[in-house]
């Protein structure tokens, strides 16, 4: 049966360059830009990438009177104003604006009045949810390769989730910052395009709080907690990680760790965390005996001790399933007893539960 769809209000303006141009605010890291205009980039939308081929062969189509797409955007009420944001196109905004402003080349009184009378379609969705604008930016957007993480950041006025994650990373004041530069890397405002710190992030609060199967980066199954507006409990959270990163403050007593490069990548959930906090929310009466083994574990690893690096990869594909930290800490564990390499046929029925299934999340952690 067809799922039921609530109907919402699409508007197609026809209106030229010129007019485009002068609605348009600008970018927000532009010195031009002006909040008061009527046509804004959603926060959602790419930063500007398209190189001076692209933006040649913009004006190029313009000056021969090609179709030139319409520029997509959803409707809101800011300050009891409409405002419209580019969902799709803002590249092809912006270069209209350089081109305007003449930073790709000089142009004659001819081509500037063929560049300004250019017809373009402004369409104008209202009516959408925040659910809906992110459901409406991955299938306009389905071509170019979105993140996980760009994902999570889509959804950062209305998800306490990813609040969360996001004050934990950049928040001076947050419980755990002085943990996390020791033992890391200092996170506030580090974040690259990918938005990779935020799914590190959510992996390991949402694991905190919402169990072992959530111990991941995917959307895809984040998506419901990334929806819900439950409260994130941060004590919950604050103990938790504070349980995990003491382990690396007891390793550093035993051997420090001064390489940058190295601390920096303890990071990822891939590598430890995932498998540490796994460990962690599954003996919840054995911590002392949990941050013993991993103590003892990233300390043979420090000591470039033998096979140590290798106790910690497990053989097959990288999903960050909770079955697959589950083999990491058996291994792990192995290592630490005996000083050997788990084989396959002991890890072979070491999974999770018996009915969990393998979660595709394209995910590669180093």
């Amino acid at each position: 049966m067809p799922t039921m769809s609530v109907h919402l209000s699409t508007e197609n303006i026809q209106t030229t360059l010129s007019q485009l141009n002068r609605d348009f605010s600008g970018r927000r890291d532009s010195p031009e830009y002006d909040e008061h205009k009527l046509v804004h980039i959603h926060r959602r939308n790419r930063p500007f990438v398209w190189n001076k081929e692209m933006q040649e062969r913009l004006l190029d189509s313009i000056l021969k009177g090609y179709y030139i797409p319409p520029i997509i955007c959803c409707s809101k009420i800011v300050g009891g104003a409409e405002r419209r944001e580019v969902m799709e196109g803002g590249n092809r905004i912006t270069t209209v604006r350089k081109i305007l402003n003449e930073e790709l080349r000089p142009l004659t009184s001819a081509e500037r009045q063929m560049v300004e009378s250019h017809p373009i379609t402004l369409v104008v969705m209202r009516g959408l949810s925040s659910k809906d604008q992110r459901v409406m930016f991955r299938r306009l957007n389905k071509s170019v390769k979105v993140t996980d993480g760009q994902l999570y950041s889509m959804s950062e006025e209305d998800s306490p989730l990813v609040q969360e994650a996001l004050a934990f990373l950049n928040q001076d004041d947050y419980p755990l910052r002085d943990l996390l530069t020791t033992h890391f890397f200092d996170t506030r405002e580090a974040d690259n395009e990918g938005k990779r710190h935020l799914e590190n992030a959510i992996a390991l609060i949402s694991g905190c709080i919402h169990g072992p199967d959530f111990i991941t980066k995917s959307y895809n199954v984040q998506e419901p907690m990334v929806e819900s507006q439950e409260p994130i409990p941060r004590d919950i959270v604050v103990h938790t990680l504070r349980a995990l990163f003491h382990v690396f403050t007891l390793a550093d007593a035993q051997h420090p760790l001064p390489d940058k490069r190295k601390r920096r990548g303890q990071w990822s959930v891939g590598k430890w965390l995932g498998a540490l906090l796994y460990d962690y929310l599954m003996h919840p009466d054995r911590v002392a005996e949990i941050q013993e083994k991993w103590v003892a574990y990233l300390v043979a690893v420090r000591k470039n001790e033998p096979h140590a690096e290798e106790a910690s990869h497990v053989a097959g594909a990288h999903n960050l399933t909770a079955s697959r930290y589950k083999r990491i800490g058996t291994k792990i564990g192995i290592y630490v007893r005996e000083r050997r390499l788990a084989t396959e046929e002991e890890l072979l029925n070491v999974v999770h539960r018996e009915d969990e299934e393998s979660v595709s999340e394209e995910e590669e952690d180093s």
